[in-house]
């Protein structure tokens, strides 16, 4: 006769990882009160065509792939890198698109450009050892993105 034992600890270790794991996985959108570029589509597509579209854009606009978090509804671009030999000019971008459906039917697209500056006063050239320091938001850039979005949805302005 087989007999489940089972011992309280790992129970317990169980218990405490479900209760942490979902606060994980609420964090904040990358600090939404930055500056973002807006556009209300009045007959989008379906949200899954318009998350795939804000992939194609990214890349589109230059930056590398990212990640996408269908459940907000966002795409995350990676870093767009550029160093530079002197010191505090070196920068990285990194571009965001979300979208939220409204009450009437339409959808919103937002487009931000997060900045960001090397302060490393050595090496310079070693993103590895970089020390990054926040900028305002790129909005030349964001518009942009979100241009390419558009583009990438086809949509008819008529």
């Amino acid at each position: 006769m087989l007999l489940c034992v089972v011992r309280p600890l790992p129970l317990l270790l169980l218990l405490a990882l479900l209760l942490v794991l979902p606060s994980c996985a609420d964090a904040p959108l990358a600090d939404e009160t930055g500056q973002w570029a807006e556009r209300v589509l009045e007959n989008p597509p379906p949200r899954r065509d318009v998350l795939d579209a804000c992939e194609w854009a990214l890349v589109q606009a230059g930056f590398p792939p990212g990640d996408r978090d269908d459940g907000r509804s966002t795409v995350t671009s990676g870093w767009d890198i550029l160093l530079q030999p002197f010191r505090n000019k070196g920068r990285r971008w990194q571009g965001l698109l979300h979208v939220e459906s409204q009450e009437d039917g339409s959808m919103l697209v937002k487009a931000r450009v997060l900045q960001q500056r090397n302060l490393t006063q050595d090496d310079t050239l070693d993103s590895g050892a970089a020390q990054w320091e926040a900028m305002a938001d790129d909005m030349p850039r964001a518009r942009i993105l979100l241009q390419h979005l558009l583009v990438q949805l086809h949509l008819d302005e008529s």
